[in-house]
């Protein structure tokens, strides 16, 4: 990728993946734990990113994002900058319960919920497209200043895919097709003018590679 320099580029990583016990459960904005796997794939990141010069670190201020983001901010000596509006879409009354209980208490809305992404809200909770709003607040007062730096964002995939889409002008629905695995990495290049993608899920981290 070319070096830094007018632009601000976004290192995008999906928290790595979660402790079995919590990843059949809907987390939405709530905190969950890492797995095994997950505190490996922590490993790769500080491997990845070994001789890139790192200006700032953010996740949302839950476990699952806050813990690995940390670990990275440590290895740049830097503090994770922790900020509630990155945090996962909210899924209201859903938030905390199984996704097997959840079917089966409230199948309509389910099936409504991913079928129209983005558009339609948990009960009690927000749509993908009022979150990612949350995200494009955050990134308006985080961007001044950070033309020729690199900062690191740790946080859900949805997130990160519908700040994507959104930033490259695509509609929120196609956010999909922007899908990052557990600890996936997509990077974007921010001009003033305009973004491009300069690399997204390279082979995938067990992560990254």
């Amino acid at each position: 990728m070319p070096e830094v320099a007018d632009f601000c580029r976004l290192y995008l990583f999906r928290h790595p993946e979660l402790a079995p016990e919590d990843a059949a459960r809907a987390i939405g904005s709530g905190p969950a734990r890492l797995g095994r796997r997950g505190q490996q794939a922590v490993v790769d990141w500080l491997k990845l990113l070994g001789r890139v010069d790192v200006h700032g670190v953010y996740a949302p201020d839950r476990p699952q994002c806050e813990d690995p983001a940390a670990a990275v901010a440590a290895a740049k000596g830097l503090e994770v900058v922790a900020d509630a509006r990155l945090r996962d879409q909210a899924l209201g009354d859903w938030e905390g319960k199984s996704w097997d209980d959840v079917a089966r208490e409230d199948p309509d809305r389910v099936r409504d919920f991913f079928q129209d992404f983005g558009e339609i809200q948990a009960p009690g909770g927000e749509s993908l497209g009022q979150a990612v709003e949350r995200f494009l607040e955050w990134w308006q007062e985080a961007r001044l200043g950070q033309a020729g730096r690199t900062l690191v964002v740790v946080t859900s995939g949805t997130m990160l895919t519908g700040f994507a889409a959104a930033m490259l002008g695509m509609r929120l629905s196609r956010a999909v097709s922007l899908n990052l695995p557990h600890a996936g990495l997509g990077v974007l290049d921010i001009f003033e003018n305009g973004v491009r993608i300069g690399s997204w899920n390279p082979g995938g981290v067990g992560g990254v590679s």
